[in-house]
Order: structure tokens, then C-alpha cells, then sequence
């Protein structure tokens, strides 16, 4: 933001056209940008089309509109009003925010109302006074300014608590202990502070600060060289705050001033404004001796965010009560030309219910973003809605609400189990083998308790724990629903010692895969028994074989056979499963 005394055109307005095209290209900040709000002094009515046509050869393609614009024949006579210029690509002008406020000598002062596009709370609003107050030296003209000062700060008094107020122009006063100076930073609801402290500006040593006059020799434009502070942007607590708009520190400076051309002109010698660049330098210094008789002051502010969210509408099959796998994508769309001009946009997200989870944070610039995930309610079958609200709690922030909605078709976790009647997650499978007969096989099935079409399929993933000669030959990877699936394990007999040879088993089983999944867990007990003389599993004619005889056997108590020994896995029925573990007995 900018403000500039312009001396009623009387300066060249080549020159003029110059120092517009160097603020948009003034780099000394570490970034450069157009202005986004040019508060002008010494606008006479037949002036404001050519300062808006030099500004539009200056900075072209730059979406520029003028504010409320309003002047009395009798500020024509005494130097002109106040004009506002703003990027109408990112303010707008509330004109019922307008005033305008008598600061003696035949001046006003106005006040315009700003809102950055977008935002609806008061901290996205800037309140702006444009002012000239009185000039010269002199008690009489000292107490003119106290007195303008005292109108402004009777209006400003009036606005919301902790407004976003700037006051910016030409006050005319000759040092920090001036009265007109210090009602400005005194207390009440409009109290502003200095960006630059409340020390003294007068001297050589404060030459960095001075703004008028760029020029020794007048002419049309008042000379005496640069060895005032005449122009000011004071601004209000909130603009210091780190939070929506704010001054981003360092970047209040006197445009073109390097602080070494103490009462001469600002282009007496060589200008360092730009470190390192002389020949740009000078051509500024050049451009604001010609120009006016005052150099503009320029401050950088930090503006508040623009929310952006992404959710997923259409999640498909989700998996009720399980993981918090459905994510949100928060963002900061705002676009700056440097991260550091981006005031933090916080803000919380929460579920509606049926979607639960969430919580709060802080979203980064675009095109990095932060998440939130929630997960589907347990109980929740079938097609379903659902909605995540996203607000910002930041100030200022534009698009500051979301709500995002989504479907999809919820679906139980899945239930694994050893028995395909109840939940066993925990079971004994014992087989025997003579010694040295190679590998033995030893067949488990696994079911999914009570799955239909809104229940999950189970997907078993992984076993862990075997060793000592035990092994998984195939299984893995199954994806069980209505049919139980089947794990083969094996033991290698050669070279087993005879005896009881016994491994704990846990098996790692998935949710299909889809949002939700969760992950089970079931252990199986195997044990085998080498040799020894020993009752053989699946023997039941106890001729120490498993082989055709016993089959006949099994067949023969094929149906509800409660603790009969052809009952191999304990479910209280003889059926395919009791045969797989049979056939994983099998000797011959």
C-alpha cells in the first residue's frame, strides 16, 4: 500500500508514470508487486482521469479502480483532495463506508471502507483515511492539525472494536512531540501506532525516514531538499498482530529514499535504494525529483487466507466403525507473491455423525495442504450420506465456511473365526506322522462369521510365528466371504526328533480393501506328534494309519455328531472341514 502526495500534476508526468512502474517493480522487500491501494494527496477534480490514465500506462493488465471520490471547489483551491485507487481484483469498496471529515483549512479527509473479496467478517475489512492537513510551520497552524487530527479520531473512535484502520497522507508535522502527531497514538479505540517507534525523525541520522522534499530548487513543486517527515502511515493494533491483514515487518519504507541524501536533493550523486544497482537507483531518484515535491511511503501487509477443501463424494463400500481412512484435503488458496505474506488460516473440521473424526489445524499455501480424516460410524449399512464441515477460525478469511458431502455403501467389518458356527478365535489342530515320512500336511479352515452382502469380505494376509519345521504351503491371500477358505500348513518329518513337536500361529486377516479396513487377528496351536507309539489323529480304527479305512469312517458319522472323534475341529458336526483336516492326516 501506498501513499503519495502528487502535487496537483505539477510535476512531469513522464516522471510520474516512472516512479508507478518502479513501486510495482520496487524489490528492496525481498518480492515485488503491484500496489494494491494508492492513497493520493493533491487531487484537483480535473487531475483524477490523468492520474488514473498515467497509472494504467505505468502498471497495464493491473485491474485498478478508483474509490469514492468526492472534492469541494474549496479543496480545489487549497491543494486538491484525497483519491483512492485499489486493485479490484482483490477489494472491494463498501461506499456506505465513505465520509467525509472537515480537517480545517478548507480541507476534508475521507474515510473509505474496504473488504478483501471474498471475506464476510469485520476482520477482512480495512478502514482508510486519506488526509492533507494543514501546512507550515507555526502554532496557529500546529493547532489546525491537532484539530483535524482530533475529527479523524472522533469518527475512527466510533468503528468496531479493533478495526483494521490506516491513516495515510501528508500530516504536515515537524516532529514527534507535534500534538496533532500524538492524538493519533493516543488512547481509545481508534489508537494507532508508528511503525517506524515514536522517536524523533529530525537529523542526518533520521534521513531514511524523510519524505519531503526530494528537490532543492522548487519551481512549480516546493524545493528545500529531503529533510522532513511530512508522510505517514500510522496504523491500529490489529495490523501489528501477525493475524489476517498485518504490516509484515521491515517493509514501511520512504520509496527511492537511501537514507543518505540528507537536505539535497535525492538525486544529488549516486542513490543506493536498490543494493548493488546504481544505474536503477539513480533513474528512480531521477524519476521522484521530477515527479512531486514528496516521495511516496510504502508498507507491505500480510493478507488473511482463502480456504479451499477437497473431499471425496463418491467413497464407495466403507467399512462401518473401522479405520479413519475418509480425508479431507485443507489448503490456503490465497495467492502471494512470498509465503511470509500469508497470515496463518486456521481453522477446525468435524464430522456430522455419521462420518466421525476430524480436528483442527492450520492449512498451508497451495500446493501443499493439510488433512483431516474421519472414519463411518459402526452400525452404518448399506448406501448412506454424509457430511464434513469445514470452517476457518482465522479473521478475514474469504470462502471461510465448506460443506462437503459424500456417499457411499457402508459394510461390517468382517468376523474371522475358526468354526464357521461361533466366534473361536483360538484353537488346538494336532495331527501325528511316523518319524522320517517327509512332509505332512495339515489343513485349517478359516471362516468369516455371519458374512452377507453388507458385511466385509476377509482377506487373510499374512502368518507369523512358525518355525521349528512347521510351514504355510498356500492359503494366503484368500479373500474369504460365504465359503470358508483354507490354510495348508506343513511339517517336515525328516530328521524330526519323535515326540511332541508344538508352534503357536497368528494370523494377520484384512477387511477387504477399501476405505475402513481394519485389520483381526486369530492364533491357531499346531501340534504334531512323531512316532512314539501314540494315538495317530484321524486314526479312528487305531491301526496307526490314516488311509481309507478311517474315511469310511468319517463319512459314515457325516452330521450333527457331538464329541464323537470324527468331529476333528470341535464343532459339533462332521462336515467338509472335519474332512480337509482328515485328508491333512492322511498316512496311507
Amino acid at each position: 500500500m501506498v501513499n503519495w502526495n502528487i502535487a496537483r500534476l505539477n510535476g512531469d508526468p513522464q516522471s510520474i508514470e516512472e516512479v508507478f512502474a518502479a513501486m510495482a517493480e520496487d524489490d528492496v522487500p525481498g518480492f515485488a508487486i503491484a500496489p494494491s491501494l494508492l492513497i493520493l494527496q493533491e487531487v484537483t477534480n480535473s487531475a483524477r482521469v490523468s492520474i488514473q490514465n498515467i497509472l494504467e500506462d505505468a502498471i497495464p493488465g493491473v485491474a485498478y479502480q478508483t474509490a469514492t471520490f468526492t472534492v469541494e471547489s474549496s479543496e480545489n483551491g487549497s491543494g486538491g483532495a484525497q483519491m483512492l485507487i485499489y486493485r479490484s481484483d482483490l477489494f472491494e469498496e463498501i461506499p456506505a463506508g465513505h465520509r467525509d471529515i472537515s480537517t480545517g483549512a478548507g480541507r476534508n479527509t475521507d474515510r473509505w471502507q474496504l473488504r478483501i473479496r471474498g471475506s464476510a467478517d469485520d476482520a477482512g475489512v480495512l478502514w482508510v483515511y486519506g488526509m492533507h492537513l494543514k501546512a507550515s510551520s507555526g502554532s496557529a497552524n500546529a493547532e489546525t492539525r491537532r484539530q483535524g487530527a482530533v475529527a479523524i479520531r472522533n469518527d475512527a473512535d466510533t468503528l468496531p472494536a479493533g478495526s483494521n484502520i490506516i491513516y495515510a497522507g501528508d500530516f504536515n508535522v515537524y516532529g514527534n512531540s507535534e500534538p496533532a502527531y500524538l492524538e493519533f497514538l493516543s488512547a481509545g479505540p481508534g489508537r494507532a501506532e508508528d511503525p517506524l517507534g515514536t522517536g524523533s525523525w529530525s537529523g542526518a541520522s533520521n534521513a531514511i525516514k524523510h519524505t519531503q522534499s526530494p528537490r532543492l530548487s522548487g519551481g512549480a513543486l516546493v524545493g528545500g531538499g529531503l529533510d522532513d517527515r511530512f508522510d505517514f502511515q500510522l496504523l491500529t493494533g490489529p495490523l501489528f498482530d501477525g493475524d489476517g491483514f498485518s504490516l509484515m515487518p521491515a517493509t514501511y519504507r520512504s520509496f527511492g529514499n537511501d537514507g543518505d541524501h540528507y537536505n539535497i536533493s535525492i538525486n544529488t550523486g549516486s542513490n543506493t535504494y536498490f543494493p548493488g544497482q546504481s544505474a536503477r537507483s539513480n533513474a528512480l531518484a531521477d524519476a521522484l525529483h521530477d515527479a512531486s515535491d514528496h516521495i511516496p511511503v510504502v508498507a507491505d501487509l500480510m493478507v488473511p487466507g482463502l480456504l479451499t477443501c477437497v473431499l471425496d463424494d463418491h467413497l464407495g463400500r466403507v467399512v462401518s466403525g473401522g479405520t479413519a481412512s475418509v480425508t479431507a484435503l485443507i489448503a490456503n488458496a490465497r495467492q502471494v507473491v512470498t509465503p511470509e505474506a500469508a497470515s496463518p488460516l486456521e481453522y477446525s473440521a468435524v464430522g456430522d455423525g455419521v462420518l466421525v473424526g476430524g480436528g483442527s489445524g492450520t492449512a498451508p499455501l497451495l500446493p501443499s495442504f493439510d488433512t483431516q480424516s474421519f472414519a463411518l460410524v459402526a452400525g452404518v449399512t448399506g448406501d448412506f450420506t454424509a457430511n464434513v464441515e469445514v470452517v476457518a477460525t482465522s479473521g478475514g478469511v474469504s470462502q471461510p465456511e465448506y460443506d462437503l458431502a459424500c456417499s457411499g455403501f457402508g459394510i461390517r467389518p468382517a468376523v474371522p473365526s475358526w468354526s464357521g458356527a461361533s466366534i473361536v478365535t483360538d484353537t488346538t489342530v494336532e495331527a501325528a506322522s511316523p518319524a522320517d515320512a517327509g512332509a505332512i500336511f495339515i489343513d485349517v479352515p478359516v471362516h468369516n462369521v455371519g458374512w452377507s452382502a453388507v458385511q466385509s469380505a476377509l482377506d487373510l494376509d499374512a502368518a507369523s510365528g512358525l518355525g521349528g519345521g512347521f510351514f504355510i504351503w498356500e492359503g494366503l491371500g484368500t479373500s474369504v466371504a460365504g465359503e470358508p477358505g483354507l490354510l495348508r500348513f506343513g511339517f517336515n518329518t525328516a530328521g524330526a526328533d519323535e515326540g511332541m513337536h508344538e508352534v503357536e500361529v497368528t494370523i494377520q486377516a484384512t477387511d477387504e480393501d477399501v476405505p475402513g479396513e481394519t485389520t483381526h487377528y486369530i492364533t491357531l496351536t499346531l501340534v504334531v506328534t512323531i512316532g512314539g507309539g501314540g494315538p495317530v489323529p484321524g486314526d479312528f480304527n487305531d491301526d496307526g494309519f490314516v488311509n481309507g479305512a478311517d474315511l469310511g469312517l468319517l463319512l459314515g458319522a457325516w452330521g450333527p455328531c457331538r464329541d464323537c472323534p470324527q468331529d476333528l475341529n470341535g464343532d459339533g458336526v462332521v462336515n467338509g472341514a472335519d474332512l480337509g483336516l482328515e485328508l491333512g492326516f492322511w498316512t496311507g
